[in-house]
């Protein structure tokens, strides 16, 4: 038994709403960019060539990167 059958058809109306994408297509975005203005293929190319960096240096060993890092040299050691 339902106690509040009109409380229960709303929230089955809203629901359906939701389910069916009801609200994304009745305001459709004018362009398909992010919160920053970034379009999402420009997303993707970004985090998929940040995981490709990470994939390579998981890849070095732990000498080799330590190597690396300490002898890069500072920009302003070049300066002098």
């Amino acid at each position: 038994q339902i106690s509040d059958p009109e409380a229960c058809d709303q929230m089955y109306e809203s629901l359906v709403r939701i389910h069916t994408n009801f609200y994304k297509n009745k305001y459709p975005r004018l362009k398909d960019t992010t919160f920053t203005g970034v379009t999402v293929e420009d997303c993707r190319t970004i985090l998929a060539t940040d995981i490709l960096k990470q994939m390579e240096d998981m890849k070095k060993g732990r000498w080799k990167r330590l190597r690396e890092k300490f002898s890069a040299k500072k920009p302003e050691e070049d300066l002098k």
